[in-house]
């Protein structure tokens, strides 16, 4: 007997977590992120009540009627007054609960909208402050999907618990109260069916769940390859890709299909049992009720008022599957959302980090300064190894070196977009780990190899570099870059539309742009990082006016191979196998015949002189030209 009792409470212990985990967690947790809506939660719950307690009302209005019409017919004097009262009472009952509805769906999609915009600000933030390592890692649109699938999921779910969840519990729980006035007999068979009810669903429930991930992570990739595909769609076309892409995006919609007929067949046996044992049990309580009240235990008035109590019983406990799975669809498509807001930033500012400060007066010859800097992106495969140098403030700075051995990872370090494993960098004697990254990188503007430019207009691009800039200033910074010319004949002139990226410009118009936008944030430092390397003769002319503007007066850190970008560097440091190898004035290095940049020098000056094929083989040995 006593072994008998601790398995039973062994059971219900198991049970009471497994629901705790499965259903509770999930409502608390989205409940608890979105507490400061809670105001919100409790008007409408306010409004929930009243209509639940309402909907009661109509029932026993009815039995009433029903008994003085019994009791007319059994020719016992009825006041017909009191018929016409009952019968208004149930009209006035209807309109309050039509009116209450209204204005409390009317509140619910103004709180959805609420929820949405919240949900999407706190996602979209933390996205913004995450590191750059882990954008590396990630397909764009998978970012995206989760957070479209995350509020959706969300949303809905804030929406089903206030409409559906919350009424659905409040009549359960008064119809019960009622019917155990009347009957305790049924009250307890309607108490117990409920958490019967509950275990039959979880099971399909949780077969549901672990189909809905895997359908999650599938969907995921695929729209992330269609963000991809939309994103390159000229490289998909000049392929003539087309097909392959297709073909790709239906692979995975077919697994999704058959993924997602498993799982709605294993849902519908589990509804099927759920809504068979339902109706036995309902059936005996109709029963029930029909038998005693054939027995004159119960008035035909009663039997009619516990029948539409039942009756109302129905709904919940029929609803019982929805509300469950609704739970469950809120906590997978919330899951990814919660799990990108919790992903911790590895690049933060320190809790006592200051302010940037950069003097105009300066003249430092260790403006920049790298202090034995080793950096690796996997552990154990350094890219850079104590790497020490110095910039002067003012100075024209080239890094040159074969693909791979570390150029972009130095300016990447100095942005700190990634930190050193070991050393130090400094800007105007301030460690850079110890400084605000916001008042860092205003202190510095880069030209990328291929400038992204964002769908909106020449003036709006331009102005990106510094939102509060008068139309003049774009306009100035459009002629320092050699920009005017082409903005000019364009049907629109700065209003013009670039389309997505930039598309509508050539390259050369874009890296204008580009360079018109660093120009006008007036940033005392400039990076480079092979801003013509993608460009034809003509067009790096017609940049590098607009580069020697920007230059004018900064400090610079140019990465580049063409000699022509670089011809006027004031002093060239080369690295090789991720270390410094050479570090001098151009005239110095290429005097060190046995030197990398010696050797790249003589490739590029001779590079018409050869042969096609011989010239390819020079390439790929050095692994140097853009």
């Amino acid at each position: 007997m006593i072994k008998s009792t601790a398995n039973v409470t062994n059971i219900i212990l198991t049970l009471r977590v497994v629901l705790y985990n499965t259903y509770m967690k999930p409502i608390f947790r989205i409940l608890s992120f979105t507490k400061h809506l809670a105001p919100w939660y409790i008007f409408m719950g306010g409004f929930i009540v009243t209509i639940s307690l309402l909907s009661l009302v109509t029932p026993f209005l009815t039995k009433q009627i029903v008994d003085l019409i019994v009791a007319n017919v059994q020719g016992t004097p009825v006041d017909t007054m009191k018929l016409l009262y009952l019968l208004t009472g149930i009209f006035g009952t209807d309109i309050v609960i039509t009116s209450c509805t209204a204005y409390g769906q009317w509140i619910g999609d103004i709180l959805a909208i609420r929820l949405q915009t919240y949900l999407s600000n706190k996602f979209y933030e933390h996205v913004l402050s995450l590191h750059i390592g882990y954008f590396d890692n990630e397909i764009t649109g998978k970012i995206v999907n989760r957070m479209y699938r995350g509020i959706t999921s969300i949303t809905d779910f804030i929406q089903s618990m206030l409409n559906n969840f919350l009424p659905f519990f409040l009549t359960a729980l008064t119809t019960i109260v009622l019917l155990g006035f009347y009957s305790p007999f049924i009250a307890i068979l309607l108490f117990i069916l409920f958490p019967a009810y509950i275990i039959i669903s979880h099971g399909s429930s949780k077969a549901w769940m672990k189909y809905e991930s895997q359908k999650n992570s599938l969907v995921d990739q695929s729209q992330g390859r269609v963000f991809e595909s939309l994103v390159g769609i000229r490289v998909v076309k000049s392929f003539a890709a087309e097909i392959t892409e297709l073909t790709s995006f239906l692979s995975t919609r077919k697994k999704v299909e058959v993924l997602a007929r498993d799982q709605t067949k294993q849902w519908h046996f589990f509804d099927f049992i759920r809504r068979l044992v339902l109706n036995i049990i309902l059936f005996g309580i109709f029963g029930y009720i029909v038998y005693w009240t054939f027995h004159k235990r119960f008035t035909i008035g009663e039997m009619t008022f516990l029948l539409q109590l039942v009756q109302q019983a129905r709904f919940p406990l029929f609803a019982m599957s929805f509300i469950l799975g609704q739970i469950q669809q809120a906590s997978a498509g919330s899951a990814d959302y919660f799990n990108v807001l919790e992903t911790v930033s590895t690049i933060k500012d320190k809790p006592d980090a200051k302010q940037l400060i950069i003097s105009n007066t300066s003249k430092s010859k260790q403006f920049i300064k790298f202090t034995n800097v080793s950096f690796s992106y996997e552990q154990g495969k350094n890219v850079l190894a104590d790497i020490s140098f110095s910039i002067a403030r003012g100075e024209k700075f080239a890094l040159v070196g074969e693909s791979g051995q570390g150029k972009s990872t130095l300016v990447n370090l100095l942005l700190r977009y990634y930190e050193p494993q070991e050393g130090t960098i400094s800007l105007a004697n301030q460690n850079v780990a110890l400084v605000t990254q916001a008042s860092l990188h205003s202190q510095i503007a880069v030209v990328f190899q291929e400038s992204l430019l964002f769908s909106g207009t020449i003036m709006e691009n331009i102005r990106y570099g510094r939102p509060d800039a008068t139309d003049e200033d774009v306009l100035k910074a459009a002629v320092a870059a050699n920009a005017k010319n082409f903005i000019s004949v364009l049907p629109d002139g700065y209003q013009s539309m670039i389309g997505e990226r930039g598309v509508k410009l050539s390259g050369g118009q874009k890296q204008r742009i580009a360079i018109a936008r660093a120009m006008i944030k007036n940033a005392p430092v400039i990076i480079l990082d092979e801003a013509t390397s993608s460009l034809d003769s003509k067009a790096e002319i017609e940049v590098q006016k607009g580069l020697d503007a920007l230059l004018k007066g900064r400090t610079a850190i140019i990465i580049a191979h063409r000699l022509s970008t670089i011809a006027h560097a004031d002093r060239v440091l080369v690295l090789e196998h991720g270390r410094v190898s050479q570090l001098g004035t151009h005239a110095e290095l290429i005097n060190d015949r046995s030197g990398l940049y010696s050797q790249l020098v003589s490739l590029q000056q001779n590079l018409t002189k050869l042969p096609s094929e011989e010239s390819k083989k020079k390439l790929q040995a050095f692994d140097l030209v853009g």
